[in-house]
């Protein structure tokens, strides 16, 4: 039933290529693979960045002239069921924030070596991204900040329109960054999904030398006041188990971690901690073995693939 496969194949291709509205493609200045939207889209300032964002990254930063399909695209074609809605930017300043951003608080602290096949074709620059639900009689909005998983994009969102009361009780209001805070939170949450995907990828190599001295076979000890206890996960060499940038939560069991996932949970400390907070969490007094393991993971990152997760686990200096 071989010839069946191949034919489907066949098939998706095809209507893969379909999608692509001829009269808006276009061959990029390498001639590397064709997009479908005029680049770069202005000449403003930040269309410089992002003209220098794609010579070394090799993604599109697209910020006007997409429609909602195009965040709704499968590999057969436009989705019969939208799910997330969104509009182009509806500003010269919603743009240069968020474009400034993307080059000051993302791609200043990666490199291509480390993000090498990392980024889809287009990273887009939305507004008002979301997803509409039905709850009983109310037509409810659930605001999206980031899109990981398009089909051949990634999405961001900063600015909304106004919401109704409903849609925020239930799902919150997002706003644009503001404070030194909320930039390290922004920055972080992108920043641990573009380094997931690469580590996934197999661009960031495991050291053999990193597991030396780790047991994976004895059960660990999580709860509270069981800090002093020999197989605290953390006196034992564990962060924890990495479940985003805001959460890296205590280990529970043993076997929810692995060699692989732990020193994915170390390259998150860095990310997340810095060493005074790492101090208040996890003293280094009762836990050496957690911070001589951080430490060499920081060096490693840093000589290696040219990543200080020291920096971005700092507030960020707005001055």
């Amino acid at each position: 039933m071989k010839w069946r496969y191949y034919l489907y194949s066949l098939l998706g291709c095809v209507l893969f290529f379909s999608c692509y509205d001829e009269d808006t493609l276009t061959v990029d200045e390498s001639g590397e693979d064709l997009v479908r939207f005029e680049f770069p889209q202005g000449t403003n300032s930040w269309d410089d960045d992002v003209v220098a964002i794609k010579e070394k990254f090799n993604v599109c930063i697209i910020y006007k002239d997409f429609q909602a399909s195009d965040l709704n695209r499968t590999w057969t074609g436009a989705a019969g069921n939208q799910s997330y809605f969104g509009d182009e930017l509806t500003s010269d300043e919603q743009a240069e924030f968020m474009i400034g951003f993307m080059k000051n608080h993302v791609f200043a602290y990666l490199s291509p070596q480390i993000t090498q096949k990392v980024f889809p074709m287009y990273y887009y620059m939305v507004y008002d991204c979301h997803v509409p639900f039905v709850f009983g009689p109310y037509d409810l909005k659930a605001p999206v900040k980031t899109i990981f998983d398009g089909m051949d994009y990634w999405a961001l969102c900063m600015f909304y329109r106004e919401s109704d009361p409903m849609s925020d009780m239930f799902y919150g209001r997002i706003e644009a960054p503001e404070t030194p805070e909320d930039f390290w939170e922004w920055r972080g949450i992108i920043l641990y999904e573009i380094l997931e995907k690469a580590y996934e990828k197999g661009n960031i190599i495991v050291p053999e030398e990193f597991q030396a001295g780790i047991d994976y076979k004895t059960e660990v000890e999580s709860d509270p006041g069981t800090e002093e206890n020999p197989n605290y996960y953390a006196k034992r060499g564990f962060p924890g188990a990495s479940y985003g940038f805001l959460r890296l939560d205590a280990l529970s069991k043993i076997e929810y971690t692995s060699p692989s996932k732990n020193f994915f949970a170390y390259i998150h400390l860095g990310m997340r901690y810095t060493s005074e907070a790492l101090e208040a969490l996890h003293p280094k007094a009762n836990n050496p073995l957690l911070w001589e393991k951080r430490q060499y993971v920081l060096n490693y990152m840093k000589t290696k693939y040219d990543l200080d997760l020291e920096a971005i686990a700092k507030i960020p200096d707005m001055n």
